[in-house]
């Protein structure tokens, strides 16, 4: 009888599954791993923030108060500060004094920075056509504050950036790939921000004003200047100006708000008056 070997239907030396495959699966459960542990801290980030004492908070504003405080006082900065002291008197928060700074820029934005410090930039004032609508920018501001935004924002970044130094080392092409997946996760958390102080805005402009018109102009100039499609505000920190409208709205009808005839700009506002040194 003849021996006839048979053919052999699989090789047992070969992986049936492809090594790119393994590598896509070994390198997403890494990444999983990695956003399950910084929303754990950025949960214990959230935890923490809310019980700081405010000395802290004062301690760090130093940081950054610094810079504007070797130049004077503008006649536009003046009357934009009466507007945000009025505001801070009607929110009840005496424990900070807030200080509002003019910059040069060509971006119509406002920063809120830790320490009390609200930097306008020139853009703004000269895109607004009340008080009211500008009370409004500077009352969104208070409300980072008041939920202490940039404090949980300085944590959350700490969290990052110590998770993926330690894990990869500062200046590694893997440190920036996890920074900006994780990154992506953190807009939307940033987005509830901002609505959460469009919508603390909204109750301290009625508050101060006994009503409130010009809440959604800010935005509105912003929507029919915006020329970015909705898709690009799925990755941005800010909701798109017509979602914020549309919140705004939707509690002004809530809370029976009324809107009535907005109070003009004083002239040195409608006509920015700045240091020429004070730019951003």
């Amino acid at each position: 009888m003849r021996y006839r070997a048979k053919e052999l239907k699989q090789n047992v030396n070969v992986s049936r599954t492809s090594p790119i495959k393994e590598l896509f699966i070994l390198l997403g459960g890494v990444l999983g791993i990695l956003i399950a542990v910084y929303a754990a801290l950025g949960f214990a980030v959230d935890l923490v923030v809310p019980k700081l004492p405010s000395s802290i908070e004062q301690s760090l504003g130093r940081l950054y108060s610094g810079i504007y405080d070797d130049t004077d006082e503008t006649p536009a900065e003046a009357q934009l500060q009466k507007i945000l002291d009025r505001l801070s008197a009607a929110s009840g928060d005496t424990e900070i004094k807030y200080k509002v700074h003019i910059v040069l820029n060509p971006q119509a934005n406002a920063l809120a920075l830790p320490g009390g410090n609200i930097i306008v930039f020139s853009r703004l004032i000269e895109e607004t056509a009340s008080e009211n609508e500008l009370a409004f920018v500077l009352a969104h501001e208070l409300g980072h504050f008041a939920n202490r935004d940039h404090l949980r924002g300085l944590g959350r970044g700490l969290v990052l950036l110590t998770i993926s130094a330690a894990l990869l080392g500062a200046d590694s092409s893997a440190t920036n790939f996890i920074m900006n997946s994780l990154q992506n996760v953190e807009m939307k958390f940033s987005q509830r921000q901002e609505q959460a102080a469009d919508l603390w805005a909204l109750d301290l402009l009625n508050k101060t004003y006994g009503h409130v018109g010009g809440a959604t102009d800010f935005f509105e100039h912003m929507s029919k200047n915006d020329k970015r499609g909705r898709i690009r505000y799925y990755f941005a920190t800010h909701p798109h100006p017509e979602n914020r409208i549309r919140v705004l709205r939707k509690n002004i009808l809530k809370k029976a708000y009324l809107e009535k005839e907005k109070t003009a700009l004083d002239r040195p506002l409608s006509k920015l008056v700045t240091t020429p040194g004070r730019t951003n």
